[in-house]
């Protein structure tokens, strides 16, 4: 009988999980194990990232204060109250930003993958914007005659932005006020906790899209995995994130707990075109030799110490019906287990690039 496979085709068996196969599904590279580090498992050097590794860097951003929702120790939005899982206090901003960090370190400098030519005036929508620093360095990165809008449930943003940049509170589920073939690019990240129905939000990115426009999806999967067996899945991490897959699928917010593969199906089924999956596999921890995924490990590590919380909480109480104390020890044990450097896990990260047609185009449908 054939081994089971989760949504993207990656191996579900306790060996599957722990091997090369995953990355090879994913056409990414295996990642390779600092020999230091392996070193020092080999001769019982402590293997705990806590202090040795790691800094907490924080990254502040200015907003006003508004009357947001209070529950298990963090603030969630008040606009469309429910409709979004992930808090927006302080610590979630510091959080978003260092994302926005590792990705343009994923991305090797580009705040996007898509062929955009910023030299053009150019509509911009960055969908789900957070705290607006996509925004507002795509804004900083086009001519004074284009626009760059940012829209989220939370008034989080600065106050002080590009003259070219603006934010609007807006629930992307929502019919759109935008007039249709209006953006010439359109961005949205992360937002596997917000949208439940993915077929009618690529409609509107489609909708909105003019001819000839981009978009860009990028969205991660929850599950983690490891190429040299590391990974133990009874561990608290792995008990930690098939929670989130369960609890998601519940409330109806993932597409998948590894989404690339079928986003890239509903794009194609939306009418896009030159449609193109780009999977990264990103290390949680500087265990690996190559510098560029040992820094993404640590920025990734930094991350998932409040992420684990940010993503975890509310779905655990809210949908789950998890205490709020139990669920706060799962996302506690779950950032402990990923303190030890013996495990070398990752998880994959899924850029969706693609563009709408020019009238009377023919677009290949498979």
């Amino acid at each position: 009988m054939s081994a089971p496979l989760d949504e993207d085709g990656a191996n579900m068996t306790s060996t599957g999980r722990n091997s090369t196969d995953n990355a090879t599904i994913h056409n990414v590279a295996a990642i390779t194990v600092d020999p230091q580090i392996q070193y020092d498992i080999d001769n019982d050097v402590d293997t705990d990232y806590s202090d040795r590794e790691l800094n907490d860097a924080t990254f502040s951003v200015t907003s006003t204060i508004y009357n947001y929702r209070e529950e298990n120790g963090r603030t969630y939005h008040r606009y469309k109250d429910g409709a979004y899982l992930m808090p927006n206090d302080e610590m979630e901003k510091d959080r978003l930003d260092i994302v926005h960090h590792m990705y343009l370190v994923l991305l090797e400098g580009h705040l996007t993958l898509a062929p955009i030519d910023t030299e053009k005036p150019l509509k911009v929508l960055d969908v789900g914007t957070g705290t607006g620093i996509w925004a507002m360095a795509m804004a900083d990165h086009l001519s004074e005659d284009s626009e760059a809008i940012g829209t989220d449930l939370s008034p989080i943003q600065p106050g002080w932005v590009p003259a070219n940049c603006r934010f609007e509170i807006d629930d992307a589920e929502n019919e759109w006020t935008y007039d249709t073939n209006h953006f010439d690019f359109i961005h949205t990240r992360h937002l596997s906790q917000s949208i439940r129905d993915w077929p009618a939000y690529i409609s509107r990115l489609y909708d909105h899209l003019r001819p000839g426009g981009w978009i860009e999806i990028a969205e991660h999967g929850l599950r983690c995995y490891s190429d040299d067996g590391s990974f133990p899945l009874d561990s608290p991490l792995a008990l930690y994130t098939e929670k989130l897959c369960e609890f998601g699928r519940r409330e109806g917010f993932l597409v998948s707990s590894n989404p690339g593969n079928k986003l890239k199906e509903m794009v194609i089924q939306a009418g896009f075109t030159d449609v193109r999956h780009v999977p990264y596999n990103l290390p949680w921890g500087p265990w690996a030799e190559d510098e560029r995924l040992k820094e993404l490990g640590r920025w990734a590590f930094i991350t998932f110490k409040t992420g684990a919380a940010a993503y975890g909480l509310a779905l655990l109480t809210r949908v789950g019906g998890i205490t709020g104390e139990d669920a706060q020890r799962i996302c506690n044990d779950a950032i402990n287990t990923l303190n030890d450097w013996r495990l070398h896990v990752y998880n994959f990260h899924h850029f969706i690039i693609a563009r709408k047609p020019m009238p009377g185009e023919v677009v290949a449908t498979v």
